[in-house]
């Protein structure tokens, strides 16, 4: 067997003595500790790993995330809009419509045909003064008679007499027979069903022309085609004749026909009594109503 030289062994323990795996204290080769076969020195097991070298990012400080700064609490008002109700999605179906109706609706708005005004104000006027209480809303009738259906038309063919009627009312000639002789069933008798009409002395010419043409054509249905009835329209919806009923009940009675109305004289002249106009449609139906001939 070769044998080592002593300067190899020499260089081998110094440099495991500057890698720290011992030196001279380290076993030979081939004694106790344990050599294999070949007579290799082993190396000690229990011998400890080289220290780390410092890096010199040790010496940078770690970095630390901040805490999380707590969340604020949730302002009144926003806590209260989530508790609020909600508009439902059928109501917002409802709001998309408005558009559409607004159309619709801006359609309407246009000038009535003349006379639709007069003839709203006369409704008004119908049941303002208690008309409807005997007569019904609709003309049909209850502690009054029917105005409806051609009844009253039937019963006045002519309107100044049922302008006189309504101004004097019906208890000014209790008992007595009114109206058109001829007309089925006969005369109307004032206080036959038990109540009468009281007088409309406080109302002005106008407004009892705007009644009359309420019940006659709104209720009863008659027929305004003719020329005199369209001048009397629009004589109503240009003018306003204030003057008070109570005041000319003398000249209405001259204006009327006494067949139709109790006292009526019939005497005007020209549809005039002094400069009392005579109201109503003049010339109705081709006739010279209240004309004194």
């Amino acid at each position: 067997m070769t044998e080592i030289p002593e300067h190899l062994l020499a260089r081998t323990k110094a440099r495991k003595k500057d890698l720290g795996l011992g030196g001279d204290d380290a076993p030979a080769a081939g004694g106790a500790g344990g050599g294999d076969a070949g007579g290799n020195a082993p190396v000690a097991a229990a011998a400890a790993a080289p220290a780390p070298k410092p890096s010199p990012l040790d010496k940078v400080p770690a970095i630390v995330d901040p805490e999380p700064e707590p969340t604020p609490p949730e302002p009144h008002y926003i806590t209260a809009a989530k508790e609020r109700k909600r508009m439902p999605v059928f109501a917002m179906l409802l709001v998309a419509t408005v558009p559409i109706w607004a159309m619709f609706y801006a359609g309407t708005m246009q000038a009535p045909p003349a006379g639709e005004s007069i003839f709203t104000e006369a409704e008004v006027l119908y049941s303002e003064i208690g008309c409807a209480g005997c007569h019904g809303a609709g003309g049909a009738g209850g502690i009054g008679y029917k105005l409806s259906d051609g009844e009253v038309v039937a019963t006045f063919p002519e309107p100044i007499d049922m302008i006189v009627h309504i101004a004097r009312g019906s208890n000014a000639i209790d008992g007595e027979a009114y109206g058109d002789p001829n007309r089925d069933g006969g005369q109307r008798i004032s206080g036959a069903r038990g109540g009468g009409m009281p007088g409309h002395a406080n109302l002005t010419v106008h407004d009892l022309e705007l009644i009359v043409l309420h019940e006659r054509v709104t209720l009863a249905g008659e027929d305004t085609s003719s020329e005199a009835y369209q001048a009397w329209i629009e004589e109503l919806e240009a003018h306003s004749n204030e003057a008070n009923v109570g005041d000319h009940i003398d000249d209405l009675l001259a204006c009327a026909d006494p067949a139709y109305t109790p006292g009526a004289t019939n005497s005007a002249e020209e549809f005039k009594v002094g400069d009392f106009v005579c109201p109503g449609p003049h010339g109705h139906a081709g006739d010279e109503v209240a004309a004194g001939e």
